[in-house]
């Protein structure tokens, strides 16, 4: 993994986790082919948050490379009510927990 697709991947996140409560905001709105697309794009979205812990975890990725993940982890956490909320997949709760601890050590 490049460290340039790795930035990319960690901004897309970022983005997309800021994003998640306006798009809350007009879930209910949306068309149910909009709702669906969303869910798709997020469900791909956690592929790339599962893809990026994997790389972590295996020191394939430097500390510069990911320059916080604890605060990555900490976003989605709070995000889980929204999730749940919105029927979204959620990040793994054992993948969470271990780069939350990996970050805190």
């Amino acid at each position: 993994m490049t460290q340039r697709r790795t930035q990319l991947d960690l901004e897309i996140l970022a983005r997309e986790a800021q994003r998640l409560p306006a798009v809350e905001a007009t879930w209910a709105t949306l068309d149910p082919e909009d709702r669906v697309a969303f869910r798709a794009e997020w469900h791909d979205l956690m592929d790339v948050f599962v893809h990026l812990v994997t790389a972590y975890e295996a020191g394939r990725l430097a500390a510069r490379d990911v320059p916080s993940p604890h605060s990555l982890v900490a976003a989605l956490v709070t995000l889980l009510p929204t999730m749940e909320r919105m029927r979204l997949r959620q990040p793994d709760p054992d993948m969470l927990a271990r780069v939350w601890l990996a970050a805190a050590s």
